[in-house]
């Protein structure tokens, strides 16, 4: 197969997605688990006390068309499972029994039509391929795990129900190849961002309907949403700002600057600080959510474009 191209200035809108980590805290493989984080949004960590089972990764794999699941306590990786050509993002519902991988990732809707493939992770064995129209860019989970949104890349989110695995009404929103996605913690809105208009697009879980979308800069690119929900924040990539957006009122805040090429971005459990990687500069900066003022980059050098808080 063919890995996809992408010029140096466009690669990082693809690596922010490859860059999430799909992780299982089992609690029990009877009952299958708690808290996962989906892509862009953070998870609690299941308890220690009555864990029968340790926390599983599972990575895909571009080349050998499955996804891999390593046990993180001994290190050891098991047995591939097959999911198709062009492995992508992965998203786990918070029960932590499916695994939703997306195929075509590094086809770009060329190999088998754009489709998500569910994995029973107590099993190890993947599902039925649901078809979704064109390859995924990210995935945002409910917190109730009913409905895994699918960002795929010809400008649209596909709604894909947990307990039938059949896919919805695609919702008109984002920006094609290089939007991304989020989900509030109460999971009544998603955000997806359209790095081609420079908007945001909130759409209602309940109804399954896009609304207006909100100007922020231009070319956004990753989102991250404040733990209590009340604000979504926005890294524009080519305005080397980041946007704050009231999940309320839908309206957008005072850009901060940060300069750099913001390619990613990372929100600490408190809520109080959201760190920004900037592409562009080799620096990533943090920003005070209470002030909305960006402190003193911190340079790490190189071409930095993905972030994570430990809980």
């Amino acid at each position: 197969m063919h890995l996809p191209t992408f010029s140096p200035g466009r690669l990082i809108g693809a690596a922010a997605v490859a860059c999430a980590a799909a992780l299982i805290p089992v609690a029990s493989f009877a009952a299958t688990a708690s808290a996962v984080a989906a892509a862009a949004s953070a998870g609690s960590p299941a308890s220690a006390a009555g864990r029968a089972h340790p926390v599983t990764a599972y990575v895909g794999n571009l080349s050998t068309e499955s996804v891999t699941p390593i046990n993180t306590a001994t290190g050891k990786a098991g047995k591939p499972i097959t999911v198709g050509e062009g492995t992508g993002p992965i998203a786990i519902t918070p029960d932590g029994r499916t695994a939703y991988v997306a195929v075509d990732f590094g086809c770009h809707g060329m190999c088998q039509g754009g489709t998500v493939v569910p994995v029973d992770t107590a099993t190890g064995k993947a599902g039925k391929a649901i078809t979704v129209g064109s390859y995924v860019v990210g995935f945002a989970v409910a917190p109730d795990g009913k409905v895994v949104y699918a960002d795929i890349g010809s400008g649209a989110v596909v709604p894909i129900r947990t307990a039938s695995n059949t896919a919805g009404t695609a919702i008109t929103a984002g920006g094609g190849q290089f939007s991304q996605i989020a989900i509030t913690p109460d999971g009544k809105t998603v955000y997806v961002t359209d790095p081609r208009l420079g908007t945001v697009t909130p759409i209602s879980n309940a109804a399954g309907t896009a609304g207006k979308p909100i100007k922020v800069g231009k070319d956004p690119s990753y989102i991250a949403i404040t733990p209590d929900g009340k604000t979504a924040y926005v890294a524009n990539r080519g305005s080397g700002t980041v946007t704050p957006v009231s999940t309320a009122t839908g309206k957008a805040g005072k850009a901060i600057t940060v300069g750099g090429d913001p390619s990613a971005i990372a929100i600490t459990p408190d809520g109080k600080t959201a760190y920004v990687a900037n592409f562009g500069s080799g620096t990533v900066t943090p920003i005070s959510t209470a002030s909305g003022k960006a402190g003193k980059p911190i340079t790490i050098g190189g071409s930095p474009d993905c972030i994570a808080i430990t809980p």
